[in-house]
């Protein structure tokens, strides 16, 4: 990590946060009590960032919402 923050490249924080295809790369839907529908639910590819420009996107899997009953 330390080269990394010797030329500006930091990670994309993802989890929790709404989905926004600028940052993230949406791979599947999955549904999960944790986080509200289009929250970035689970991480499956880190992603990087240097300065403002995005040099890979975040792979990650998406909330649908909560599990419904009968489905």
């Amino acid at each position: 990590m330390g080269l990394l923050t010797k030329y500006d490249i930091r990670p994309i924080e993802a989890i929790g946060q709404p989905f926004d295809p600028k940052f993230h790369e949406a791979l599947m839907q999955i549904e999960s009590d944790e986080y509200p529908e289009h929250a970035v639910a689970a991480e499956i590819g880190k992603g990087f960032m240097q300065g403002d420009r995005v040099l890979r996107h975040t792979q990650v899997a998406v909330s649908k919402g909560k599990h419904k009953e009968g489905n």
